[in-house]
């Protein structure tokens, strides 16, 4: 009979291993059957088991089944030691976790215990100062949560003058949820070959925008931009050259009126990175200063002047095969 056994064990765990490593291993186990009067488990000729199995039963039916929470101190002590490691000690702890975490409603009127419950009661059992309760588990197929299987679940309680003064379950804690790999999936030659290609595309981007706004080139400047693209609120490509050709004129009004103007302009792109967000999409982070050439301040004309500084992320899109800027946000940067 034991060889027997080890044979129909061996066999099974091989049949086990030999399924895809995709398939999720399905409940062998007939199924957990409740107690079908799960309320008669509850007494004993002993008085003491009997007072026990009672104080077992409210907890049972009234706590757990009927969220009758404030009642629990007449079952639980004040101390109330727990070993679920997800719940803390203490009769107040445990109310505040029923009532103001879990949000459980009382039920009026409190049914009777039953079979059909969910966690339907197996079977108690006293000894002493403990009563245990194993009762059905529904468990959800992680593959399907649609289909389920039945295991047990334990609670032992140790009882103190008819009250529970410490309480055992299996209750584990959740798992850590799943580290994202810090491994980088190597790129096929092609896509690792038009990302090459696409960062390059964004550096000339970037450069001859920097060079089209220091030569106050106004179309070139615009054109940067997608159709719908914005300078801060400055949105589209009509308004945004328009904000370079305004620029332009305010400058030659001051100097047609002897008033300081700007004199070169050069603008200052630093620490770049590219951070590609999908196959058409992109943001630009950078350090960026804003320096001016006199700015009304000596007699040096050529004497730079840094007018502002800070830093940007600007959102780039490819537009049939050309990247463009969507929005240019330097909304971080500070003046100096």
């Amino acid at each position: 009979m034991k060889s027997q056994f080890a044979f129909l064990a061996a066999a099974a765990a091989l049949s086990l291993t030999a399924q895809p490593a995709s398939a999720q291993q399905r409940a062998l186990s007939d199924p957990v059957v409740p107690h079908p009067d799960p309320e008669s488990l509850f007494t004993s000729k002993d008085p003491t088991l009997n007072r026990n199995k009672q104080a077992a039963l409210h907890i049972q039916r009234n706590l757990l089944k009927c969220n009758e929470w404030n009642r629990a101190s007449e079952w639980l002590t004040d101390k109330y030691i727990q070993h679920n490691p997800v719940a803390a000690s203490g009769l107040a702890g445990v109310v505040y976790y029923f009532t103001e975490v879990a949000k459980r409603k009382p039920l009026d009127p409190c049914p009777a215990l039953s079979a059909n419950d969910p966690n339907g009661v197996v079977m108690v059992s006293a000894e002493g100062d403990y009563v245990t309760i194993l009762t059905r588990r529904i468990v959800p197929y992680g593959s399907d949560p649609n289909d389920t299987y039945t295991t047990t679940w334990f609670d032992t309680w140790r009882f103190v003058d008819g009250k529970a003064d410490e309480h055992w379950d299996p209750a584990t804690l959740p798992p850590a949820p799943p580290q994202a790999s810090n491994t980088v999936k190597p790129m096929a030659p092609e896509a690792a070959a038009q990302r090459v290609a696409d960062r390059e595309a964004i550096e000339n981007l970037m450069w001859t925008y920097d060079r089209s706004l220091d030569m106050y080139d106004a179309k070139k400047y615009a054109a940067h931009f997608t159709e719908d693209g914005a300078f801060g609120q400055t949105k589209g490509r009509a308004a945004l050259e328009k904000m370079i050709t305004d620029l332009v004129k305010g400058q030659e009004d001051r100097k047609a009126k002897g008033e300081p103007a700007l004199g070169t302009m050069r603008h200052f792109t630093m620490n770049q990175y590219i951070e590609f967000t999908g196959p058409t999409t992109a943001k630009y982070h950078y350090y960026h200063q804003t320096v001016f050439g006199n700015f009304g301040r000596g007699d040096d004309p050529d004497r730079p002047q840094v007018v502002a500084a800070g830093n940007g992320v600007d959102d780039l899109v490819k537009v049939d095969g050309k990247w463009l800027i969507k929005y240019r946000n330097v909304g971080a940067s500070t003046d100096i």
